[in-house]
């Protein structure tokens, strides 16, 4: 719960022509020895006031890595669908299995389907590129229960708007603000995906991201009516930031490696993460 991963099934602004998809594979590990924590005695909480602790159990180490399999394709000029699947193993070497953690933990992330619409193209119209998203969400066959848990363990639904635009082929941004709603006693979500891009040359690209999410008001780890089995209703918020560098391989293929930080957050971990991914474009025949 504490490792929510960078490597979401954020959605983009731009589509895959019609018959047209890519198919990516993303290895992303993550680690924390301490978490942002909703402390009682700071100003404003549990309205806000958070700071970085050491991890329950004394500062142990908090690790997760998941392997990410995400496919895009075109249906026709102006709709998309998307869809990521992934298999994850975690591991805090702290408390064990029958108090807050377990030492390891594996199974299959949440499942994400969406479809994309494009009702603005900016290579068409003075507009930028608008994309409307809807996402369906399929819990993973993982425990709930542990802080180093895969997942909440709720299905549910999310939608968003996603906007972005390409400045003469040299930099260009995105940006997507989204909601999700999830069962199991899961926080209402919002969030919102930032990008900036900027292309060195036709072999390299660098970016810039911020991601944040924010759920509503609920319990807190160790606050009034925690406990482990509770950690799905937890109110997890959480800031990265993360800088990323794609490599465009052949023509069909691409890379990309990225490195993020957590900066803010509350009832998360403070973790450093790390990714690759490799992609591969395909056109239907």
């Amino acid at each position: 719960m504490l490792c929510a991963p960078l490597a979401g099934a954020e959605g983009a602004a731009w589509l895959p022509e019609p018959g047209t998809g890519d198919v990516s594979v993303s290895f992303v590990h993550q680690n924390a020895d301490e978490f942002w924590h909703c402390d009682p005695a700071a100003t404003g909480c549990p309205n806000g006031g958070t700071t970085k602790t050491p991890t329950p159990g004394g500062g142990e180490e908090l690790r997760q890595n998941t392997l990410w399999l995400n496919a895009s394709y075109g249906i026709s000029d102006s709709v998309a669908l998307d869809a990521q699947l992934g298999w994850a193993k975690s591991a805090y070497p702290g408390p064990g299995p029958k108090d807050m953690g377990a030492d390891s933990l594996t199974g299959i992330a949440d499942f994400n389907v969406g479809l994309r619409w494009r009702i603005a193209d900016e290579i068409i119209s003075d507009w930028p590129t608008v994309t409307l998203r809807v996402g369906a969400i399929l819990a993973g066959n993982y425990d709930t229960g542990y802080i180093n848990s895969l997942g909440d363990g709720g299905n549910g639904v999310e939608a968003s708007v996603i906007v972005g635009k390409f400045f003469a082929e040299r930099a260009g941004f995105s940006a997507e603000v989204g909601l999700r709603n999830r069962s199991n006693g899961i926080p209402a979500e919002t969030f919102v995906n930032l990008s900036g891009l900027v292309t060195v040359s036709d072999a390299l690209m660098l970016a810039l991201e911020y991601r944040r999410v924010n759920a509503e008001d609920s319990i807190d780890i160790g606050g009034p009516g925690f406990s482990p089995m509770r950690f799905p209703e937890v109110e997890e918020d959480i800031s990265v930031l993360a800088g990323r560098a794609f490599f465009n391989l052949t023509d069909s293929t691409s890379a990309s490696v990225f490195y993020g930080m957590t900066v803010d957050g509350r009832n998360t971990a403070a973790s450093g993460i790390f990714g690759a991914t490799l992609s591969y474009a395909f056109r239907r025949d």
